[in-house]
């Protein structure tokens, strides 16, 4: 495998793969109990947004907007917001309200709204929790959106709970998981820590809510993930779990604010951080735990043995949030892999993990990239029909995925979910087909 790591940025994006990070924002908070998110922003942006992430997850998305009219520019409409405001939290009664505010504001000019949410907090949502937050989509993508989101939520549960004199609960850890997880990896890490008899708080948790509800009626509020009063209750575990980079400032927030220690991985992907994490809750638990994670390695050793000779010496092409390349290379690249080109939507700190060439750009510049050779491609939805044009055999991963069924609660941590992900990859490698 390569270890060279070059950055490369593209002024002007052809054939765009990057995820604002306004989609990161609203995912983040689907992970949370009766939570609505609120969108300060033009006409029509609301319905592209709740069509894309209703694509991906196949389940409706509410989504509450404050529309931002021309004359907002000019006229002074902090009264109207505050009605608006007052009006979501008659007519829905959440218990958790973010109020995103985009780009197009701070073009505009307008940033009271975040003073109407401050004072609207004080007032009358006191005993919720409610703030605003600024999410533009010139800066950052889904990742940093949906880090920034469990970030905020986290310090205004401090705020409400206090830094006094807290009651430790030793057999609790928080698990704060990376945006590129999806529910079916959080339901799966949620499993494999509650069977070491460990008891777990996970921000945002789309576990519950994300993974196919067949409820009658429908409510603007999420239908599951973690209920405030027990989120509350993070500031009284005894460790945290962060999986992949861009959450680490959440957990060094705990760490800062209310002394908890946190342990990082990269996303629990592949032979060594399924081991490493398995040791980690054997430690804190002081328990051997359950005896199918040692078949279920047995089964993945097997696994690497059986589809070795289908990645040794093999490229790939990839175009995926920082956390996600991260999280797959390092799975890979236990496999053989000799070269990795990837593209991601924005800088990060996460590039630094990243091996080979790392270009911030899109999916044009991925195809460039491919045209080189490559035995395999990588990326989003958009990205099926360059790989067909060049006949590269293609895997859909990140977001969004609009062309394959189940992708949201597809499994690839720990020991089976890597076995599963190798065999996969092994497989699509493998067709004569590879469509």
């Amino acid at each position: 495998m390569e270890n060279v790591n070059e950055t490369l940025y593209q002024p002007l994006a052809n054939n765009l793969m990057h995820s604002g990070q306004v989609y990161g924002g609203i995912i983040a908070l689907q992970g949370i109990y009766r939570s609505i998110p609120v969108l300060h922003s033009a006409q029509g942006c609301i319905g592209a947004i709740q069509t894309v992430l209703s694509r991906h997850y196949r389940e409706p998305i509410p989504i509450e907007h404050i529309p931002k009219q021309a004359e907002n520019g000019i006229i002074d409409d902090g009264e109207r917001y505050r009605e608006i405001v007052q009006m979501v939290m008659s007519k829905h009664s959440p218990d958790v309200m973010v109020v995103i505010e985009t780009a197009l504001s701070e073009v505009m000019g307008e940033a009271q709204l975040i003073d109407v949410v401050g004072d609207c907090y004080k007032k009358i949502f006191s005993n919720r929790l409610l703030l605003g937050m600024q999410l533009p989509d010139d800066e950052g993508s889904l990742e940093s959106g949906y880090a920034r989101t469990a970030h905020a939520v986290m310090m205004k549960i401090i705020e409400m709970t206090g830094k006094g004199k807290r009651k430790l609960r030793r057999n609790r850890i928080n698990l704060l998981p990376s945006s590129h997880l999806t529910p079916g990896d959080v339901m799966e890490l949620k499993e494999i820590i509650a069977s070491f008899g460990i008891e777990v708080i996970v921000l945002p948790d789309l576990s519950s809510s994300l993974t196919g509800h067949l409820m009658t009626g429908y409510t603007t509020l999420s239908r599951g993930g973690v209920p405030l009063d027990y989120l509350k209750e993070m500031i009284n575990s005894a460790y945290t779990i962060v999986i992949g980079k861009s959450m680490e400032f959440c957990g060094r927030l705990l760490y800062e604010e209310m002394k908890i220690p946190y342990i990082m991985f990269n996303g629990v992907t592949g032979l060594q951080e399924s081991d490493e994490f398995i040791l980690f809750l054997r430690q804190f638990s002081q328990s051997e735990g359950h005896i199918k994670y040692r078949w279920e390695r047995q089964l993945l050793l097997d696994c690497m043995l059986d589809t070795r000779s289908l990645f040794r010496g093999k490229t790939m092409v990839a175009s995926l949030e920082p956390d996600h390349l991260v999280s797959l290379y390092q799975c890979l690249s236990e496999m053989g892999m000799k070269s990795f080109q990837s593209v991601i939507s924005a800088p990060s700190q996460t590039e630094a993990c990243i091996p080979g060439v790392v270009r911030v750009g899109d999916l044009h510049d991925l195809e460039k990239m491919a045209v080189m050779g490559s035995d395999l491609w990588v990326s989003n939805g958009y990205g099926e029909a360059a790989a067909r044009k060049h006949n590269i055999p293609y895997i859909p991963l990140g977001f969004p995925v609009f062309n394959r069924f189940g992708s949201p609660i597809n499994v690839s941590v720990g020991y089976r979910g890597t076995a599963n992900r190798l065999n996969h990859f092994g497989n699509v490698m493998n067709k004569t087909d590879v469509f």
